[in-house]
């Protein structure tokens, strides 16, 4: 008998499924040889701090952080961290326990998700409950079709071989626990309220807290450019000097735009050549949050992750938790297999491209490749899983489209006399191509000049002055966290990385991993530290307060601390490193922080009342209502109202709720929604939301039409 454990119960049915166990039992699924159990995520956890010196505690017990402070920093002896069963969990383990010993049992398969997190998590069930030496395989599914599945049990490796995956998994996590638990706690006492500190979250906040500092110091500079107008056929082209003036030299400005309408403006030649644009490469994790948020800016990174997980345990698309945009080079039989099946529903002009380097590179994937559909298609979704597997499902037509998109370049070469010369162009769409999937270029429609011909500008000066640095996006943030040490004028475009970048991406020299990046940004916001509202980052009173207290302790978790961790922890995934040697370096930095007969004195807490916007009142207890990651929340967890942005009612209507509506909702319990799409019918109408509070723990949700 084989014994399959899945990290959670939907991907443990779908593994059944497979390999067809079908007889369900209590916490398992059973059949045709297979016992197919879970976990629910996280089963074990580390034991509280107070734990290790007062076996009597028990969690849940309140402490006293101040006492505490006498056993900081802490570390268990010879790194021994402990664990625990989770709360809720222990029905489970018992069944796991009882199934990992049966005699009958001879094979175990460990069936984490396809990275670190997921070793460690079935590996500490095995560890903890297996009595008896048993053969131990590693599933390792890059994607959830059967015929994957089958073939992954198949050629399933010992388990031995990802030894080193499961120490940086564990290594990880007992590091962020003493970071996260004893700076927490050095740095709350310390400034007498609570201040959460954590590997990734300081350089996140510290990041976006400087860009608002440089947004709120600049001072702009007023100055003078000369600019002249061409009209033609209703087509305007407008040409920008070089030359520029402070705003004390107007008059010079003036008188320079006089000199260049005396001279001729002549057009010196005109270039006309068809350009191929390429299409935009297929999508790591990082690169798809950036274009969904982009594309619908009420998605938040954690939205795209938590729908590209499903529609991954769906067996839609790939491993979603990948820092890659290529394709191993053998991949390319099953790209074969997924053109073909989309061409059996009419999409009859993809084409594989094995001898493409910008698709297909080696160098350039460690453990997972890009995300892209499988041969198995949705019959239909809904929602934010639609949204987000037509942009995954159209960037992969994209790439493998087999027409070329071809644009006409126009360009004009445009001189003033010996003072200006102008090169502007523009394209104009002459082959779709892959453009019909994802169109991604608007025409730039030049005025049709001729070679020799003279235009008339009418040079003018024109008052402008510098703008300030912009606010961190969802796009921009993730380029910066990707690849912390590019050049900052890089951040926002869309240059691809060097081959020097790829390698420090592959080795995680990042800010977080592709598996932690959302849940990091939504605990920085939970912590009121940042907001992220319709794609922009923006840092708060508070976030401006943490940046304060780390200066203050001298708590140095800056990008070339967090990114070293980051690396240290690969290491040890690939066999550089030693747990032991990066645990020891974690204890030199702590011990420098912490130090208790040290004299610190943290600047005054002036953040209060200015954390969040306030959306309303609760229609229950009367408190404010703030914005959460997923939520318009009150702000008395005991009360427990929420108006959650994706709910039920709205995601079957194809919308969901945003900070615009909750406050309608809070002020008149009604909001107008325009441009609904009727299933049946498939007619656009409008209609009123409505909420009432009924007594139910969310209220309820209605519909009435506007009166014509």
């Amino acid at each position: 008998m084989k014994l399959i454990i899945a990290e959670k119960p939907s991907l443990g049915r779908t593994i059944a499924s497979a390999v067809g166990a079908k007889s369900r039992k209590d916490g398992y699924i059973e059949g045709n040889g297979y016992i197919v159990s879970w976990c629910f995520g996280h089963l074990y956890e580390l034991i509280d701090l107070e734990k290790y010196w007062d076996p009597s505690h028990k969690k849940g017990d309140k402490v006293s952080w101040e006492e505490s402070m006498e056993h900081l920093p802490f570390f268990p002896d010879k790194w021994g961290f402990r664990y625990e069963v989770k709360k809720g969990c222990r029905d489970q383990i018992k069944i796991l326990k009882e199934l990992l010993n049966r005699n009958d049992v001879d094979t175990i398969y460990s069936a984490g998700d396809a990275d670190r997190e997921g070793e460690v998590i079935v590996r500490l069930v095995i560890d903890a409950n297996l009595k008896s030496k048993k053969n131990i395989l590693r599933l390792w599914l890059p994607s959830l079709t059967e015929d994957v599945i089958r073939k992954g049990v198949k050629e399933a490796k010992p388990d031995s071989e990802y030894n080193n995956l499961y120490k940086a998994g564990k290594t990880r996590a007992a590091i962020d626990w003493m970071i996260g638990i004893e700076l927490t706690r050095f740095a709350s006492v310390k400034a007498n309220r609570f201040v959460r500190i954590g590997r990734c979250v300081c350089p996140i906040v510290s990041k976006i807290v400087e860009r608002e500092k440089e947004i709120n110091d600049f001072v702009p500079v007023q100055y003078f450019a000369v600019e002249g107008k061409v009209k033609k056929n209703e087509a305007e082209l407008k040409l920008t000097c070089k030359k520029q003036f402070d705003k004390e030299h107007s008059t010079e400005a003036k008188e320079y735009a006089d000199i260049l309408n005396k001279e001729k403006t002549l057009v010196t030649d005109v270039i006309k050549k068809d350009v191929e644009l390429k299409p935009g490469k297929l999508f790591s994790l990082a690169d798809l949050q950036s274009f969904a948020c982009k594309k619908d800016k009420s998605l938040t990174p954690s939205d795209v992750l938590a729908a590209t997980q499903t529609l991954y345990e769906k067996g839609y698309v790939t491993y979603p938790r990948t820092n890659s945009a290529y394709l191993c080079k053998d991949e390319a039989t099953r790209i074969d297999g997924i053109i073909d099946a989309f061409a059996k529903t009419g999409i009859t002009d993809l084409k594989n491209k094995p001898g493409s380097k910008a698709i297909y590179d080696d160098s350039k994937v460690e453990s997972h490749s890009a995300i892209t559909p499988t041969e198995r298609m949705p019959a239909s979704l809904e929602g934010q899983e639609e949204t987000v597997y037509n942009i995954i499902k159209n960037r992969f037509f994209a790439v493998f489209c087999a027409t070329p998109c071809i644009v006409e370049r126009t360009q004009y070469v445009i001189e003033c006399g010996k003072y200006e010369k102008f090169n502007p162009k523009g394209d104009v769409l002459k082959q779709e191509g892959w453009q019909k999937y994802e169109p991604a270029k608007k025409d730039t429609i030049l005025p049709a000049l001729e070679k020799g011909e003279q235009v008339y500008p009418d040079y003018k000066p024109i008052g402008k002055e510098t703008q300030p640095p912009k606010r961190f996006t969802v796009e921009s943030l993730n380029r910066w966290m990707l690849a912390p040490f590019k050049k900052e004028e890089d951040t926002e475009d869309h240059s691809e990385y060097t081959d020097e970048e790829w390698a420090d991406i592959l080795s995680e020299a990042t800010i977080c991993t592709e598996a932690t990046r959302a849940g990091i940004i939504d605990n920085c916001i939970k912590s009121k530290y940042i907001i992220l509202s319709k794609g922009v980052y923006s840092a708060t009173p508070y976030g401006f307060y943490l940046v304060d207290v780390m200066n203050d302790l001298n708590i140095d978790l800056g990008v070339q601390k967090t990114v070293n961790l980051s690396r240290d922890m690969h290491d040890i995934a690939v066999g550089k490193k030693t747990e032991k040697e990066v645990l020891e370096s974690t204890r030199e930095m702590l011990t420098s922080i912490i130090r208790k007969e040290a004299v610190v004195t943290v600047k005054a807490d002036n953040t209060a009342g200015k954390e969040n916007e306030i959306i309303g009142i609760c229609p229950r207890c009367g408190k404010n209502i703030y914005e959460t990651a997923k939520a318009f929340s009150c702000e008395d967890k005991e009360c427990g109202f929420a108006l959650w942005k994706d709910n039920k009612y709205l995601s079957a209507l194809g919308t969901k709720m945003n900070k615009t509506r909750a406050k309608a909702i809070l002020k008149d319990g009604r909001f107008l929604a325009k441009g609904l799409k009727s299933k049946k019918s498939g007619k656009n109408y409008d209609a009123y939301i409505t909420w009432e509070n009924d007594g139910s723990k969310y209220g309820k949700f209605g519909m009435e039409f506007p009166k014509r």
